[in-house]
């Protein structure tokens, strides 16, 4: 389980938000979310009911290939339907380089993304250190 002095370090220094204090005084983290019948999320991260966060934990890069897209695209459409400002997709990975490489041509070229949606690779070491 994720302490949530852990989840806000990680949000604020790993992936750059820039939120105000008091949104993380609510925080809210799921384990194993099946989005569909191909992808699960490690987790799914509510800050404040204002940024989305999806985790995905993978290594193989047709995976990405196949699903990326639709991932992000589902959660565009959750933040929109539930009124969060941001979503923010985390790839977790040992193999960053190539699938930072797969996944950010993913995310480029993806039609419907908007500047609201960020694209984070994670090396699973340095999000495993959240569980401590």
């Amino acid at each position: 389980m994720m302490k949530n002095t852990n989840i806000r370090l990680f949000v604020k220094k790993t992936l750059g938000c820039e939120c105000p204090e008091e949104v993380f005084e609510y925080i809210d983290c799921q384990n194993e979310i099946k989005i569909n019948n191909m992808v699960s999320l490690k987790n799914k991260i509510n800050i404040g009911n204002r940024l989305l966060i999806y985790v995905l934990d993978t290594d193989d890069p047709n995976f990405l290939k196949g699903n990326l897209s639709k991932l992000i695209l589902i959660g565009k459409r959750e933040r929109d339907l539930s009124g969060f400002n941001r979503l923010r997709v985390v790839v977790v990975t040992d193999k960053v380089n190539a699938i930072k490489n797969i996944a950010e041509t993913i995310f480029r070229t993806l039609k419907g993304r908007d500047e609201k949606v960020h694209l984070h690779i994670v090396q699973r070491k340095e999000y495993q250190r959240l569980l401590i």
